[in-house]
């Protein structure tokens, strides 16, 4: 528990340890926030492992890339999808487990 306050708070000082993004999401008419925690490219396809919470029981969610753009602030935007095939999230979980094992405990 206490390396996990420790991580926390190094996330608050400084430089943010984990990107931060906006999800629209259409059920709920409105933005959600999620940290990423890893990105991954699978058959050319680029994948975000990302959470609401930065905690040891938080849900991880798998985002599909499928398109980007630049605003008019020259900011990348990125057009996310949720995926929710079973097949490609069990394979892209396993991929995501492999990269992040040392750093969290993953069950797909």
């Amino acid at each position: 528990m206490d390396d996990m306050l420790r991580e926390v708070e190094q996330m608050t000082q400084g430089e943010p340890k984990y990107e931060k993004i906006s999800f629209y999401d259409e059920e709920q008419d409105g933005f959600a926030e999620f940290f990423v925690l890893e990105r991954t490219r699978v058959s050319g396809t680029e994948y975000l492992l990302a959470t609401q919470e930065l905690n040891q029981d938080s849900d991880g969610y798998i985002f599909k890339v499928i398109g980007e753009q630049r605003d008019e602030n020259d900011e990348l935007m990125m057009e996310l999808e949720l995926v929710e095939d079973e097949t490609e999230m069990e394979a892209v979980g396993k991929v995501f487990a492999e990269l992040v094992s040392d750093d969290l405990n993953i069950q797909i």
